[in-house]
């Protein structure tokens, strides 16, 4: 509970001093204002379990709106199969779906989600939309992780096609690319920017492959490896002092927004859209910006911490394209596996 004083407390100190971006509503905006708060109450899905800024930004909202916010964490498939469920049976409990924007294209496809009816803080997007259901909040951002003692400063990966050098055989550590997740995100990011031939050179570069994305790059901090792909940048914060360092190739870095969802029949719709657009103030931006994840609106790199600006600028290569992904990730076995 000190943790989330201590994230609400930092996010209000800023935005005083910075002022909010919020803006000027409509009558009819006031109408779901106070529509919204007649409800009461919402119930947020998070498919990011773990992320610690969720029930801050929800403890954020219950103060400003007097609307209270329920939130179920956890893995996408359990969500996928309660709501599911809930649409089946007609009884609907969730209103939004938090999570990676490729987990919810596969909810759109199932029927799960409906396009909401708009919110005034659109204008504020930085990352684009994949598709109507679904608005961006903060963003995954993935470069490279390198061991400081198993990769002299000098011969330090600048490009994603440095991966390529024969040297380095043998000593990646890598995320898996044939399942969903960080791996197959970079899989489709590299096969878009370099084509098919970069996974097949690649392949032969002798990869390990693990699941554990908190660890792995501790495992290159004990030089059991010399580099770790794709490294979820906004985590560098949690291995500050470890001998690892985090490159930006010049390319960019692949990325995932991760975004909010209205689900289908909500029970709460106007206070489901509000949350929508309150996510997209200053004061739950804040609270990323505040903990080094890169944000979805513009304007916010000035209030942005300096020792997180590095990423808040940094340049974005692409995303995961929504469409093909199964095929990718089978493509990717092949590739990688011989499958």
């Amino acid at each position: 509970m000190t943790g989330l004083k201590a994230l609400c407390g930092a996010a209000v100190a800023l935005l005083a001093v910075h002022g909010s971006s919020h803006a000027q509503s409509s009558q009819d905006w006031e109408q779901v204002i106070a529509a919204a708060k007649k409800e009461g109450s919402l119930v947020l899905y998070s498919g990011v379990p773990g992320v610690r800024e969720t029930p801050v930004v929800a403890k954020l909202f219950e103060a400003k709106y007097g609307i209270k916010v329920d939130v179920l964490e956890a893995r996408g498939t359990e969500i996928q199969e309660r709501v599911r469920t809930e649409l089946v049976t007609g009884r609907n409990v969730g209103d939004l779906s938090l999570t990676g924007g490729t987990t919810q294209f596969l909810y759109k496809n199932q029927g799960l989600l409906q396009v909401h009816p708009g919110i005034p803080n659109l204008g504020r997007l930085a990352i684009t939309p994949g598709m109507d259901e679904e608005v961006p909040v903060y963003v995954n951002t993935y470069g490279l992780a390198v061991s400081t003692i198993l990769v002299p400063q000098d011969q330090e990966p600048k490009s994603w096609l440095d991966l390529l050098d024969p040297k380095w055989k043998g000593k990646f550590l890598s995320d898996e690319m044939t399942t969903s997740g960080t791996g197959a995100t970079w899989y489709g990011v590299m096969q878009d920017a370099f084509g098919n031939q970069f996974h097949e050179r690649m392949a032969k570069q002798a990869l390990t492959y693990a699941r554990d994305v908190r660890e792995s790059p501790r495992r290159v901090a004990r030089r059991e490896f010399a580099m770790y792909i794709p490294y979820p940048m906004a985590d560098h914060k949690n291995n500050e002092g470890l001998p690892l360092k985090a490159i930006v190739p010049t390319e960019g870095l692949a990325y995932t927004p991760i975004t909010i969802a209205l689900i289908k029949n909500a029970p709460h719709p106007n206070a489901a859209r509000l949350y929508m657009s309150f996510y997209l103030d200053n004061e739950a931006q804040l609270v990323y910006a505040t903990t080094g994840y890169r944000v979805s609106t513009n304007g916010m790199e000035a209030q942005t911490p300096e020792k997180f600006r590095w990423l808040a600028t940094a340049k974005l290569l692409g995303r995961q394209k929504l469409e093909g992904q199964q095929e990718r990730m089978r493509e990717a076995d092949k590739i990688y596996n011989g499958r």
